[in-house]
């Protein structure tokens, strides 16, 4: 069947993409072994939850992070959203909850929600984050879209849609992405793991996203490339130019 599914849909992913993977992870597992653990390396580096002394400063465009220390994917991904000035976002895997929180902090008139496939994660969200436990829901964003989702006008992502390549179930996520957002789609993800924008339009061109037009653009970290952001109208940002710039999409693995 799986075989099958393939075939009907080579004219969608090409005769590089017929190819079937696994996901990278046990996904019933993956809060015990692997997203904890990660966790606490990251809770030992980093400031994953923010403070006062981060903020968006509008005027400038900018995320002021003072002498916290912020990954880069956190910053650039929460400068992006500010940039683009939404008023409702949803995050795709939300995990622990982290980003849905930030973003609740950094920008108290929008209204956020996260979604995310494992009943582990979320019960894990409710120990870690609980102030935004009602924001969030189970959410298997690679199943055929769901009217109970919201819509919302910016959905993101960040390292969750790189991870899934069991069949073309991540092309099934990310038409779900399009069809959820109003006016984006923010995907911080490795680069290198899917061809994300020829995906996408090849998602467009099939009649699968209920996009007029997309306009793919960029938003930067220490002056590169560094997240990708597609809008349905063309935006402020950077317009992208060379996808290979974008992290480790060199270092491509399909």
């Amino acid at each position: 069947m799986a075989l099958e599914l393939g075939r009907r849909l080579g004219n969608l992913v090409g005769p590089a993409r017929k190819r079937f993977f696994d996901d990278d992870f046990n996904w019933d597992t993956y809060t015990k072994d692997k997203y904890g653990p990660q966790q606490k390396q990251l809770d030992a580096t980093h400031d994953l939850r923010l403070d006062e002394r981060v903020y968006f400063d509008r005027e400038a465009g900018r995320l002021e992070t003072g002498d916290a220390k912020l990954h880069p994917n956190s910053k650039t991904l929460y400068e992006a959203i500010g940039i683009l000035d939404v008023k409702s976002t949803l995050e795709v895997g939300c995990g622990g909850g982290d980003h849905v929180r930030n973003l609740q902090a950094l920008y108290p008139e929008m209204q956020v929600n996260g979604g995310d496939r494992s009943q582990e994660q979320l019960k894990f969200l409710r120990m870690r984050n609980p102030e935004i436990a009602d924001r969030t829901f189970l959410q298997d964003i690679t199943m055929p879209l769901s009217l109970q989702w919201p819509r919302v006008e910016l959905v993101y992502s960040q390292a969750v849609i790189m991870h899934i390549k069991t069949a073309v179930t991540h092309l099934n996520a990310l038409a779900n992405m399009f069809n959820l957002a109003a006016k984006y789609v923010v995907l911080m993800e490795n680069y290198g793991c899917h061809p994300f924008v020829e995906d996408i339009k090849r998602l467009h061109r099939g009649g699968h996203l209920d996009w007029d037009q997309i306009n793919f653009h960029v938003h930067h970290h220490d002056g590169n490339p560094y997240c990708l952001v597609v809008a349905r109208e063309p935006c402020s940002l950077p317009v992208l130019e060379d996808y290979d710039a974008l992290p480790n999409a060199t270092k491509r693995r399909y």
